[in-house]
């Protein structure tokens, strides 16, 4: 948790004469800049209570990054959750969406451009990751790329334009947060992709702002899930369904990890409520 002391640590953002956050165009790191990142983060870990702020060539000079055709413009600004980041980012990508979406270079630079801004800081130290991809993605290196679903702002940005409110569970977490469901909604491309699957998840292994006891190994729970889902998915399109029609295909050992909450209850209906014609999820339709 970040104390006081902690945020008085972090360099104001520059402004301008009129008190507004000072805007740039967006830039990419070439492969020196993404090496110079690398050095960056690994100082930091050497020496977590020291300088937090990149150096400025790094972001800036045409010898670590370079500007792109039609970069969006942006500002430096502290996220709370991931929630933050994702209205942030999603209208400034919005026109390039597609050109972005996997530019590991481009998410690179913003990682750094918001280092101070997003990284943790506890008790006057850093907290950061040892993996270097939850701010820098190396894509000439096949394992950093694998694990490019561990960058902080990617993954917000992601989640906010996939799922929405319906992933508000981890939306409403701190960007820099790991562990747990976390990781194993972003970490696994057959969760994350599938619609109806990560609003069951949480519905069934959250309550309201924390996990519950348990949601892994004990019966009934995601590992539990999942492994039952592979033998659903010999019958039905499970990745097409509601969570509400998911519950329903589920075994009876699953029942115990729900609530008289009524979230399952009101997903179709609010689904109507956008329009018949423009509903995402379908039934148990068999194969």
């Amino acid at each position: 948790m970040t104390t006081v002391d902690d945020a008085a640590r972090r360099p104001k953002t520059q402004v301008t004469a009129s008190g507004e956050a000072l805007a740039v165009d967006a830039r990419e790191l070439t492969a020196k800049g993404i090496a110079r990142a690398r050095r960056f983060l690994d100082a930091v870990r050497a020496k977590p209570s020291g300088n937090l702020t990149p150096p400025q060539a790094l972001l800036a000079s045409n010898e670590f990054s370079r500007p792109f055709r039609d970069a969006p413009t942006v500002a430096r600004r502290s996220f709370a959750t991931r929630r933050e980041v994702g209205e942030y980012l999603s209208p400034r990508l919005a026109p390039i969406k597609r050109q972005v979406a996997d530019r590991a270079s481009f998410w690179s630079w913003l990682g750094i451009f918001y280092f101070e801004d997003v990284v943790s800081v506890a008790n006057g130290s850093a907290r950061l990751s040892r993996s270097d991809e939850t701010f820098v993605i190396d894509a000439r290196d096949p394992q950093s790329a694998r694990n490019r679903h561990r960058h902080y702002l990617r993954s917000a940005w992601q989640l906010y334009e996939t799922h929405g409110e319906d992933a508000a569970f981890l939306l409403d977490q701190v960007p820099a947060r790991e562990g747990g469901i976390t990781n194993r909604v972003l970490g696994s491309q057959r969760i994350f992709n599938s619609a109806g699957l990560v609003p069951l998840i949480l519905c069934l292994y959250t309550d309201r702002a924390r996990q519950k006891r348990g949601f892994m190994d004990r019966p009934g729970g995601l590992r539990h899930l999942l492994r039952v889902l592979d033998q659903l998915e010999r019958t039905y399109d499970v990745h097409h369904m509601s969570p509400e029609a998911l519950m329903r295909i589920l075994p009876p050992e699953f029942e115990s990890w729900t609530k008289p909450d009524p979230k399952l209850a009101r997903w179709e209906s609010t689904v109507r409520a956008k329009g018949a014609g423009k509903m995402r999820y379908q039934r148990p339709v068999q194969r």
